[in-house]
């Protein structure tokens, strides 16, 4: 892991974790490797993920 990872977390430059990404169908999941903050990947790339799986919208 990079050191400074974390900090970069701080500033929104969140990374995945290549080696915990898998798909779940229609889309790609991961974790960044900063924070641990679960991501996910659409059209526009890597983004941290609003709404975890399991969670149910309001």
């Amino acid at each position: 892991m990079n050191l400074l990872q974390p900090v970069y977390c701080l500033f929104g430059k969140h990374h995945r974790s290549r080696g915990r990404a898998w798909g779940d169908g229609s889309v790609y999941r991961s974790w960044c490797k900063g924070c641990g903050k679960p991501m996910i990947r659409d059209l526009h790339g890597w983004h941290l993920d609003l709404q975890p799986p399991g969670e149910k919208k309001p």
